[in-house]
């Protein structure tokens, strides 16, 4: 799945449709796990699938996988990459994003790798520490990484938040994770 907000604007760069579709209130949930489905799907039928799928994301796509961690049965691991709005305000739930993806933890059923940075607001570390605590609360085989001196996007070469250090060391978290969940 390389660009969920073409729908949204099919003819510009993919960091553009971004833009405009978060500034129209982000990828509708429901649109997103259906989108994610239909992929899950297409990898399924290709004649070299290994019969496991993983998701990884970053940013409101962190959200996003922790998300299908609790609705999808065709993901078999999950890396969530900073995703800020895991817990979400009553106030912050939309008609696109009618319920925040904490409540869906209780059906998490697949490992899950959280990547953080530790100067990150979103999600901040009182976030972090209250979605560990319901991941632990369910029983759900998760593991989370959080690095000193990372705020969020520290992946990202082009922005000014890139910690090459971290994101070497957090890449290495997630080969290692997939390698041995899938």
């Amino acid at each position: 799945m390389s660009n969920l907000h073409y729908r949204k604007a099919p003819s510009v760069e993919v960091d553009d449709a971004a833009t405009i579709s978060r500034a129209a209130g982000g990828v509708p949930d429901d649109r997103f796990i259906g989108d994610a489905e239909g992929s899950a799907t297409y990898l399924s039928r290709l004649p070299y699938f290994s019969g496991k799928t993983g998701m990884i994301r970053f940013c409101s796509g962190g959200r996003q996988t922790y998300l299908a961690a609790g609705r999808m049965d065709t993901v078999d691991a999950a890396v969530d990459c900073w995703g800020g709005r895991v817990i979400a305000k009553l106030e912050e739930l939309t008609e696109r994003q009618p319920v925040a993806p904490i409540d869906y933890t209780p059906n998490i059923s697949i490992p899950l790798l959280g990547i953080f940075g530790q100067d990150d607001g979103s999600p901040s570390p009182d976030q972090m520490n209250a979605t560990e605590a319901e991941l632990k609360k369910h029983g759900v085989d998760y593991e989370f990484h959080l690095y000193e001196g990372a705020g969020h996007g520290f992946f990202a070469t082009d922005r000014p938040g890139f910690r090459p250090v971290q994101a070497k060391e957090a890449w290495v978290e997630v080969f290692k994770f997939f390698g041995a969940k899938l």
